[in-house]
């Protein structure tokens, strides 16, 4: 008996316009949004799925597909034919990404070549649920003295990083992605200048933090599509190290652009505008992404995603459509103000609109029991400063809180990349509150303050150990 081949069913579309990135396809009957679809040797990705009242009087199904590759749009010609792969978008995943800069598909930007990795994930999935999800208890510390005093992150956090250009966003998750020792960083780069990106590149290399940063850039030159995929590949390879009992920093870099590409893209597909001209779904966009984030219980390995999403403000306003969204999605908000920016106080973190909702309870112990203690300072002395602005004289009990409220501030300044553990700054707050340097000058602050490091470096390391 003759076996027969066994009969195969493909379904086959062709593209009817061209309009890069943008590409209209007919003929797919069961095609699913978010499939990869072949044209020729390239690929595209499934945006938009309807079903048009055309000129032969019936409704056809047609797929808009946007092409991942913006130089090869051109190729892309009428009539030609489109296959179906059956499969969601998928990047690829793995500990060989670590110490290279690459692209949301997984290319290594730096040797234009594609690593050949065995595992591959797709880029959309459904984030922990309650029940898989652990307590955050394990601080990340960012080395930056007022946000692990007064605004501690915790492992699994997400804190939202806003302020308008120019403020030292970029350079805040920097210092925080060098001060980490056991901790994988993913630095997410959407819609930069090569320049600046360079300019980072060449930090962590001078700080040997490179070998623990995975960065992952869709230049402001690439296709739209790369450019809305770079933070779901981000977080994908993310999860792939929490798996892995990891812990990982991911910062994206920032959301306020990608948020302007997926305008972008659904202006492309026509897909009705809503408030500032962004979609409907644009609050969804980022709320599915950065729920992904978080501590996982051990029962799931107990690794955690911290994630440090970063926005742009213009001219200091968080209330906009996308801070506003952002800041209901997030465990709370690190505010850069450009006043203080511009007045010296580095980092401009504005005290008063600026909260860590979930971070306090992951502080480390000896820092977590003077912060009481500066936070009633640093009210004390917000009230005193306005009775001296009127002239107002103080008693001598006040002035010397006054005078330590103003140390305290000057402590908080710190340059960028200058870095200090939690140990330092839990003996150098627990100074300032019992009176040590209340006969100091202003002026003498910062001196005092770095050769105060240098003599526990010298004399009282066994301290620091045991501490």
């Amino acid at each position: 008996m003759v076996n027969k081949p066994k009969l195969q069913i493909k379904e086959i579309g062709k593209v009817v316009s061209v309009s890069p990135p943008l590409i209209k396809i007919l003929g797919f009957p069961s095609l699913k949004m978010g499939e990869v679809v072949s044209i020729g040797k390239k690929q595209a990705v499934i945006f938009k799925i309807t079903r048009e009242f055309t000129s032969a009087l019936a409704y056809q199904d047609f797929a808009y597909a946007l092409n991942l590759e913006s130089q090869e749009n051109e190729n892309v010609k009428v009539g030609e034919k489109v296959e179906r792969t059956g499969e969601l978008l998928k990047v690829p995943v793995g500990e060989e990404f670590l110490g290279r800069v690459i692209d949301p598909l997984g290319r290594d930007i730096e040797t234009g070549k594609k690593l050949e990795l065995k595992e591959k994930r797709e880029i959309e999935k459904l984030p922990p649920q309650i029940m898989e999800r652990g307590l955050v208890r394990e601080a990340l510390e960012t080395g930056v003295k007022l946000i692990d005093a007064l605004f501690p992150i915790g492992r699994g956090q997400r804190e939202l990083i806003l302020g308008d250009r120019k403020t030292g966003k970029t350079s805040l998750v920097i210092d925080t992605v060098l001060n980490q020792k056991d901790i994988i960083s993913i630095y997410c780069s959407i819609g930069q200048k090569k320049s600046e990106l360079l300019q980072i590149d060449n930090v962590l290399r001078e700080f040997g933090a490179k070998e623990k940063v995975v960065v992952i850039a869709a230049f402001s030159s690439d296709s739209p599509v790369l450019q809305y995929l770079a933070p779901f590949s981000a977080m994908t390879l993310a999860e792939y190290f929490r798996e892995k009992r990891e812990d990982v920093l991911v910062i994206f870099d920032d959301l306020t652009k990608h948020a302007r590409v997926w305008r972008q893209i659904c202006l492309l597909l026509e897909i009705p505008p809503g408030r500032e001209a962004y979609p409907g779904d644009i609050f969804y966009l980022h709320a599915r992404l950065l729920e992904r984030a978080g501590k996982v219980s051990e029962e799931k390995g107990g690794g955690s995603i911290t994630a440090l999403p970063i926005c742009e403000t213009k001219e200091g306003d968080i209330t906009e459509y996308i801070p506003t969204n952002l800041i209901s999605i997030t465990d709370g908000q690190i505010y850069l103000e450009t006043d203080l920016f511009q007045k010296g106080q580095i980092p401009a973190i504005n005290i008063g609109l600026s909260v860590s909702r979930i971070g306090a309870f992951a502080q480390n112990k000896y820092l977590r029991e003077v912060t009481g203690g500066l936070k009633l300072l640093l009210s004390q002395h917000k009230e005193l400063k306005k009775l001296v602005q009127l002239e107002t004289e103080l008693s001598k009990n006040y002035q010397r809180v006054f005078k330590r409220g103003e140390i305290l501030l000057e402590i908080f300044k710190q340059e960028k990349h200058q870095l200090v553990d939690t140990i330092k700054q839990s003996i150098i707050y627990f100074a300032i509150l019992n009176g040590f340097f209340d006969d100091l000058e202003l002026e003498k602050v910062k001196e005092t303050e770095t050769k105060f490091y240098k003599f526990l470096d010298k004399y009282h390391k066994e301290i620091q150990f045991n501490l």
